[in-house]
């Protein structure tokens, strides 16, 4: 019963979200909508960041469609996040918002405690926002228990199923302590669904009785347990939590997990069943369905069942086929393999597995988790069909227990494939793993005793591992440093090695490093050992070699320890190079001599580059090895080589100078250029790759003419790595002359091994080009050319009709299909149509492709994949030359891969995106292909997508859309899209539109001096980048001219170099011939023009600034308070007056007055200004601006008058709180109270000030001074002065008029949302619901409220009040802007006196919220509430006559609290029926009091139910005398048709309620009450302690209970009401998992009895500790009770002894 202070919290909750929605005026809407989200500039935000706990910024864009309607949704939940302490702000600032990593708009961040989290989800959605912002998801912080008031609470445990809050004290060290550990599982129990917050409300905890804090309560779909364990211990914890998780759950069904859930679990519980299954599989619903009859079996043997539709989470632990069950034990898994529809089996097996000792069998997924998570495991290979690994099987599972007491994890896996992977060809194999280093067994595994010692050894000893060669590269491949030590243990040197290297292998552990032995002579080999022992340490996959002496362990520890944590060049051997060549992207290698001083020298210096190396992710290793070195055709040392893709380079400078070299090695990297080659490193290249340009050069010096023409051909290296094409040069001649060549330089294209000779011009670059990416070129007769990714783009851009065949390389499927389409290649071939084929590593993704194989057909770039069978290449060839022959769609539709390359190659280019489930999307289509052939013509390239991501990267949430890009900057069309010619218009006017101006010098000189404004672009002609800048800056052109900013361009290098821009583009604004640079986004044209209007970069001098109307406009935006001077050139007298003003300008700047002039007539009429020159003072939230009537040539009286205007001083409303203000409302016939609000920003927030207020209250209260008012919110106050002009007026018509901000009358009148305006006519309350700022209109309210007798407008608050306290009340719920409200409404108007005369009051409200509780759906309607009990009017509401009568009818009139009126069949039913009857028997015509009598057993007629005790009246004689009454009235009640009477006065109702209720009658005698849900939640809630008995039918439960129905009597002694239940599934909610069990409830927090149920001794006991905590308590109770029977014993045995001798009977005179 606990649960109904949170669900009273949560309505009252709403409750508040509901009143704080402002009512709108019935009137119609005005012109312009004012916003209720904030806009704050980038200093306001700040602010509000740095002030406010929890902000949500919605971040927009000037040039976004769809912002303004997200905004709009936004704006209905404005004042619900205000309820929840959330500010909402809106900003337009494109450079802030990059700093918080929004680059797409619209956007929203919401910030907690300055944490930014930006919202995912769809912005349109304002109630997912709304979650969103109040979620507990949303105020998680990293590694932080979220912090949280009883209001948020409240929220919380209504919304989420799971959880857990933490009850503390500040200032405990306890509580600390707890707090501290319990952090440590917050992210496990976010992973399962279970949140975590902690509070600090000791009046909570002490209401819910916690005791001393802190206290972890766990609330499950909001019913409470509390942990009774050491909150210290956050893994205990943890387990609790989700060991109760499940039992909260109404149905009984198997949890649904994530895979990250599933994880959690698997790692904190020790006994987990997982099914996994597929929910659109039929046989999977059917196991699915059979499971859960056993879940509930699992729970009561401690294990937990989930399942989970993951087919990816189910391949990761190698499930295959699903459904499929796997058990957890302690993270080992076991997969069951038996017949899944068959529970009961199921339920056996999974008994079992907790009782037997089995080896668990996992897959090969499962055991690579394990090794990965470190753990100790030891693992059987083995072979299920072998006779010996079931022997060995049978015998080791004798020590699995053995083996779990010494932490090590015993499995078993029958995969062939698993096995050979760690090199084990025998079966069965044991391997012992720590820390993911493999140890073989090498003894009789039948001999499970040797074995279990062999594993104890291995946990307690440090000895080295010893692995396989397999191991090795696996090891390698996952453990970041590894030291390896090849040896040979039939030698002695390496057994006198290993024995002092095993001194340091605990050293090595504790600096994480990997130690291994390997004896394996090949292995050894493959890195190039040929002396044994020796030792390699890997770091990071890079070998390097030990070269001192390995006796020496401590020497050895300190090279490992150093090469761990310092970078050096490492010396490799020839097989490791090779394998770091494989492997490594980017490879420096120096082959040396170690015994020349000169390359020691070298490699020294070399030394110094290392670390920046590896910043640049090239790793460099050095070789002392002529023999390797001459296999790449190098003959003298020291010589560098770089690899990058197994392409190797020569570097030819001077070794000693490293910077030199670091310069050529990163150029290397990041740009293309042809490397000089040996003849066996271009073999291998030839080899390798489709296309290589080899350069022979011959034998060539510098200078030369084959050193020039090689020059030359570096100008297009890049343009050929463009295209796929490798580019290098050899000065050898022996492959040269292998094929033929004799002349030299000469050029030679291997295309796929094939060579072709270059016959034309070598030196002209551009002639090589054209030829080497010819077509004819490329093409090798007869076959489909294979083509890498670059030289695929190249073809699809130079190629009107393309065939692409998409394949995996080794597949061989698809090399049989290539057998079969090479068939068809030349006849593509004769239509002009190429053939490829590609295989490069990740195509498919890249071109978004489904699967591979996969053929595809280009025309012009756009793309059709061939759906039929790829081995028929008739139909393919028939496909193609369909496609090649037929006519195109209008509009073609691309892919996103074709569409990314439009938007960047593409200058002009219309994209219209649209959705499968668009309705319009096919009409907009028809109308669009109408025009495609126009843009064609206009130069414009129209496509159609389906990508959504595409689109909402650039802002598109709703389709369908259109949109135009020009050099690849888009912009939005928002108009109508049915209008082809419209839209045609549009495209056109985008494309010719070129405002942006070019001057030259000469211009550029004269700009400055003549224009105030100007803004420009230096560019480059030359530069391809340049037309998208200026296109970004076109686009703001015509807008920066509005605000008299004029835009040029200019192509002038020395003029860009005079203004600071050296490499340009860049803009460089002028102001009066003085200039700054932009130092943004120059992509981003948004934030240009921002940063164009910006004031602070506008304003340049002291002088007043000339703006113009568009400029205004954004200072009004910006500034808080801006004086304007308007002025004009035909005033004589405005130059003078300026003049003076001038003075005051620094002044007004440094009280926060923005002061500009403004040469515009007619806007100053706007204004209310018809003679000029006149000063206006503007204030931010004032609609109308102040007109200065005062002398313009006193600048004093005029800068007074400004800083009055900004704190305008005097208050004319009179100003009340407290008891006063009370008092007055409470004797006031008619009284207007304006609340209003005050904070320390320009966005109101009652809670911060509430509480500041609070505590300058008790600061000043200690102190004995007055507080004073801070600063007044601008909307508040700028309301407050409107109001001031009516103050007199409602003085004269008899309306008192005060304000004040005392917020706690507010709030009891459910005033929450600040200003509000209340007029209070004798008591009863109405709020005003038009706009605060028309002070007229408020006059003309309060004057018709004074006058006429008018609905009065209510809140929820003032509802509730109201309900409670009149008899009968009719209330009018209706909807804002409902115009079938207004005219009802009007109709009521006309009953409300009617009303009156009946003593109804007739009221309305607006809150859809609090409808629905009154089950309202449609709007609007009538609730009848007579005694608080609503009755809902399903007439026509037109009709007001029918609803008066329906109002004054008695059948409605009648009060539900009335006590019913039975016959005698109705009572003689309802003592059969009912098990607790209450029966008022009186007399109807001839008793007095019996009205008396029943009118106040009325007042308790509804207490009466809440027990659940049926409550009637019968005047019925005939009745009474049935039930042997005999006098009336009288009062029986009937427990189980066994009757009491009642003998106390009738008219003493509170002491009828108690007796009705009181233990004694309530319960009977030595009998335990059964109670059902309903009944138990309701003691709950009226009981403070009470115990209840959880059983179920059983022979158990039934004894138990005999031996309970003992103390029955002796718990009523204790105050303590014992009720039972059959309802195991509501146990559970309270914690309760085995029945039968006993819960002691004490302020509804549970507490389970743990002892022996058969002992009602002990159970007593343990109720009385329960009951009174403190133990002299307990003594006191014994002494009482003691005391009690004394005195009871001491009073019969005085009775017995004084008995009086009755007197002898006489006997009658007749009877004499």
């Amino acid at each position: 019963m606990a649960r109904w202070p949170v669900i009273l919290a949560a309505v009252l909750l709403l409750a508040a979200a509901a009143a704080r929605k402002s009512p709108s005026a019935p009137a119609p809407p005005p012109p312009r909508h004012e916003p209720r989200i904030e806009e704050v500039t980038a200093k306001q935000l700040d602010r509000v960041l740095a002030e406010k706990d929890f902000v949500a910024v919605y971040w927009y864009a000037r040039s976004c469609v769809t912002c303004d309607k997200v905004l709009d949704e936004l704006e209905k939940i404005d004042d619900d996040t205000d309820t929840f302490g959330v500010d909402f702000v809106k900003i337009n600032d494109k450079r802030l918002a990059k700093q918080y990593g929004i680059t797409k708009f619209p956007a929203l961040t919401y910030f907690r405690e300055k944490e930014p989290i930006i919202y995912e989800g769809d912005l349109m959605d304002e109630e997912s926002v709304l979650d969103f912002l109040t979620s507990l998801e949303a105020m998680d912080l990293p590694d932080r228990i979220e912090e949280v008031n009883q209001k948020i609470l409240s929220k919380i445990i209504e919304e989420t199923d799971y959880v857990a809050v933490l009850f503390y004290k500040p200032e405990c060290k306890k509580c600390a302590k707890a707090l501290q550990e319990l952090e440590n599982i917050d992210d496990e129990a976010d992973q399962l669904g279970i949140g975590f917050v902690k509070i600090h409300d000791e009046e909570l905890a002490e209401e819910y009785s916690l005791g001393e804090l802190p206290r972890l309560v766990y609330y499950r779909h909001q019913i409470p347990i509390i942990y009774e364990g050491e909150l210290s211990k956050e893994e205990d914890v943890l387990e609790w939590l989700i060991a109760n998780k499940s039992t909260g759950d109404e149905e009984d069904v198997i949890e649904d997990v994530t895979a990250k859930t599933l994880n959690t679990l698997i790692i904190n519980v020790d006994h987990l069943v997982v099914l996994f299954y597929d929910h659109g599989d039929e046989e999977s619903m059917t196991v699915l369905n059979e499971l859960e009859k056993i879940d509930d079996d699992c729970d009561r043997h401690g294990i937990q069942f989930v399942k989970i539709d993951d087919q990816k989470a189910a391949r990761a632990f190698g499930i295959d086929d699903l459904p499929s069950i796997v058990y957890f034990e302690k993270q080992i898994p076991n997969v069951y393999d038996g017949d899944l529809e068959n529970e009961e089996e199921i339920l056996e097996w999974l008994v079992d597995q907790l009782e037997k000792d089995e080896i668990e069998d996992v897959t090969d997924e499962m055991l690579d988790r394990l090794i990965k998570d470190g753990k100790t495991v030891a693992v059987l290979f083995y072979d299920n069909n072998d006779r010996r690994s079931q022997k060995v099987l049978n015998e080791l599972e004798n020590i699995d227990d053995e083996c779990d007491q010494l932490g090590i994890a015993f499995v078993k896996i029958d995969n062939d494939e698993e096995a050979k992977e760690y090199g084990i060809e025998k079966i069965p194999t044991l391997l012992y793993f720590e820390k993911g280093i493999p140890t073989y067994y090498e003894g009789n595994l039948e001999e499970e005793e040797k074995v279990l010692e062999w594993l104890q050894h291995q946990a307690e000893s440090d000895e080295i591992e010893d692995i396989t060669d397999e191991m090795l590269d696996l090891i390698i491949e996952k453990m970041p440093y590894v030291a390896v030590l090849f040896y040979d243990k039939d030698q002695k040197k390496s057994q006198k090695v290993l024995v002092e290297l095993e001194n340091i292998d605990d050293e090595c552990d504790q600096n994480d490093i990997a130690f291994v032995k390997i004896d394996d002579d090949k292995e050894a080999k493959e890195y190039g050992i040929e002396t044994i022992p020796t030792m390699v340490f890997f770091e990071k996959g890079i070998p390097h070699i030990y070269e001192g002496d390995l006796m020496k362990e401590e020497e050895l520890l300190g090279w490992l320890l150093h090469q761990k944590r310092h970078s050096e060049i490492p010396e490799v051997t020839d097989e490791m190079m090779d394998k770091l060549i494989e492997t490594t992207p980017y490879l420096a290698v120096i082959f040396y001599d170690k015994d020349d001083k000169q390359d020691i020298r070298i490699l020294n210096e070399l030394e110094n580059i290392d670390d920046e190396l590896e910043k640049e992710g090239i790793v460099i290793v050095r070789m002392d090895n002529d023999a390797e070195a001459k296999e790449y055709g190098i003959d003298h040392l020291p010589t560098l080589v770089y690899f990058e893709e197994h392409i190797p380079a020569i570097y030819e400078g001077d070794l000693m100078n490293e910077d030199e070299v670091l310069e050529w090695l990163i150029e290397q990297k990041n740009s293309a250029t042809i490397e000089e080659v040996t003849d066996e490193i271009l073999v291998d290249l030839i080899e390798e790759h489709e296309y290589v340009v080899v350069y022979f050069s011959g034998n060539c010096e510098e200078g030369e003419e084959c050193d020039n023409i090689l020059d030359e051909l570096e100008n297009i290296d890049d343009e050929l790595d463009e295209t796929g094409i490798i580019f290098v040069t050899t000065e050898d001649t022996s492959l040269a002359k292998k094929y033929g060549i004799k002349t030299f330089p000469t050029l030679v294209f291997f295309r796929n091994k094939d060579p072709l000779v270059y016959k034309g011009d070598i030196e002209d670059e551009d002639e090589v080009l054209a030829w080497l990416t010819d077509e004819n070129t490329l093409e090798i007769p007869g076959k489909i050319e294979e083509v890498n990714s670059k030289m695929l783009e190249k073809i699809l851009e130079e190629n009107d009709h393309v065939v692409v065949f998409f394949y995996k390389e080794g597949d061989k499927k698809s090399q049989k299909i290539l057998s079969e389409l090479e068939n068809i290649d030349d006849e593509c071939e004769e239509k002009d149509i190429d053939f490829v084929k590609t295989s490069d590593n990740g195509i498919d993704k890249e071109y978004d492709l489904p699967e591979l194989p996969a053929l595809a057909f280009y025309r012009h770039k756009f793309r059709t994949i061939y759906e039929g069978d790829l081995m028929h290449e008739e139909a393919i060839l028939k496909w193609v030359l369909d496609l090649h022959d037929s006519q195109p769609d209008i509009i073609e539709n691309v892919d996103r891969k074709t569409l990314k390359n439009l938007i960047n190659d593409v200058e002009h280019l219309a994209v219209f995106f649209y959705s499968e489930d668009c309705d319009t999307c096919d009409d907009i289509l028809v109308e669009l292909e109408t025009i495609d052939d126009d843009t064609d013509k206009h130069g414009i390239q129209f496509v159609k997508s389906k990508d959504s991501k595409l689109a909402t990267d650039i802002g598109i949430f709703s389709f369908p859309a259109l949109v135009y890009y020009e050099t690849g900057v888009p912009i939005m069309y928002d108009g109508d899209l049915l209008d082809e010619s419209e839209v045609l218009d549009w495209m056109v006017k985008q494309k010719e539109d070129e405002s942006i101006e070019e001057i030259d010098r000469d211009e550029l000189f004269k700009y400055i001096e003549t224009k105030e404004f100007l803004a420009v672009i230096f560019y480059k002609e030359d530069d391809p980048e340049s037309p998208r800048v200026l296109r970004h800056v076109e686009l703001i052109d015509d807008e920066a001219a509005q605000y008299g900013i004029k835009i040029a361009k200019c192509s002038d290098k020395l003029m860009a170099k005079k203004y600071g821009f050296r490499n340009p583009p860049g803009i460089t604004y002028f102001r009066k011939t003085k200039y700054i640079n932009y130092d943004g986004d120059i992509d981003d044209e948004e934030e240009i023009l921002d940063w164009l209007t910006n004031p602070e970069n506008m304003e340049l001098t002291d002088h007043i600034e000339k703006v113009n109307r568009k400029m205004f406009q954004k200072i009004r935006q910006t500034s808080d308070y801006v004086a304007v001077f308007f002025y004009s050139n035909d005033c004589k007298q405005c130059p003078r007056v300026l003049a003076e003003i001038e003075h005051i300008d620094d002044d007004a700047d440094a009280a926060g007055i923005n002061f500009v002039k403004i040469d515009d007539r007619q806007m100053a009429k706007e204004h209310g200004v018809f003679a000029l020159p006149a000063v206006l003072f503007f204030k931010l939230g004032s609609k109308d601006p102040v007109i200065y009537a005062g002398d313009l040539y006193d600048e004093q009286q005029l800068l007074s008058w400004l800083l009055t205007q900004k704190n305008p001083a005097g208050d004319v409303i009179e100003a009340l709180e407290g008891q006063e203000l009370l008092d007055l409302i409470q004797e006031s016939t008619s009284l207007a109270v304006y609340f209003w609000n005050k904070t320390m920003c320009e966005i109101c927030n009652y809670r911060a000030m509430r509480k500041l207020k609070k505590k300058e209250r008790e600061l000043h209260e200690d102190e004995g001074l007055e507080t004073e008012d801070g600063p007044d919110c601008e909307q508040c106050a700028g309301i407050l002065e409107e109001l001031e002009n009516i103050d007199d007026d409602c003085d004269r018509h008899g309306i008192k008029f005060v304000k004040t901000q005392d917020y706690s009358i507010a709030e009891s009148y459910g005033v929450t949302d600040f200003p509000v305006l209340v007029y209070f006519e004798n008591n009863i309350p109405n709020v005003y619901e038009g706009s605060l700022t028309e002070e007229e209109e408020v006059l003309q309210w309060l004057i018709t409220q004074k006058t006429e007798d008018r609905i009065e407008l209510i809140t929820r608050v003032m509802l509730e009040k109201m309900v409670e306290e009149t008899q009968y009340l009719a209330v009018y719920f209706y909807k804002i802007n409902c115009h079938i409200c207004e005219h009802i409404l009007e109709g009521l108007e006309s009953i409300d006196d009617e009303c009156d005369v009946y003593g109804i009051h007739m009221v309305k409200i607006q809150d859809p919220q609090l409808a629905k509780r009154y089950s309202i759906k449609t709007f609007p309607a009538m609730v009848y509430f007579r005694n608080g009990n609503p009755l809902l009017f399903e007439g026509d509401l037109q009709n007001e006559e029918s609803i008066l009568e329906w109002l004054i009818d008695d059948d409605n009139r009648e009060l539900a609290d009335e006590i019913e009126s039975v016959n005698d069949r109705m009572l003689e039913r309802l003592l059969y029926e009912s098990h607790l009857l209450a029966v008022f028997f009186y007399d109807d015509e001839d008793c007095p009091e019996c009205h008396e009598i029943l009118e106040a057993l009325e007042q308790i007629d509804g207490e009466v139910d809440q027990y659940g005790i049926d409550f009637v009246k019968i005047a019925s004689p005939e009745a009474a005398a049935a039930h042997n009454i005999i006098n009336i009235p009288s009062l029986v009640y009937f427990r189980k048709q066994v009757p009491m009477l009642y003998d106390g006065d009738l008219h003493q109702v509170d002491k009828v309620l108690q007796w009705l209720t009181s233990q004694d009658v309530f319960e009977i005698k030595n009998e335990i009450e059964e109670v059902n849900r309903k009944m138990l939640d309701k003691l709950l809630e009226e009981n403070e302690f009470l115990a209840v008995y959880f059983y179920e039918k059983s022979t158990e439960s039934r004894a138990v209970l005999d031996k309970l129905e003992n103390i029955d009597s002796e718990t009523d002694n204790l105050d303590i009401t014992f009720v039972k239940m059959q309802d195991p599934r509501y146990a559970r909610k309270w914690g309760v998992t085995k029945l039968p069990a006993i819960v002691y409830f004490r302020k509804r927090f549970p507490s389970i009895y743990r002892g022996d149920l058969m002992s009602e001794e002990e159970v007593l006991e343990w109720l009385r500790k329960n009951r009174f905590r403190q133990p002299e308590l307990n003594i006191f109770m014994y002494a009482l009770l003691a005391l009690s029977v004394a005195f009871i014993m001491y009073t019969a045995f005085l009775l017995q002894c004084f008995k009086a001798t009755p007197p002898a009977q006489t006997q009658h005179p007749k009877q004499a």
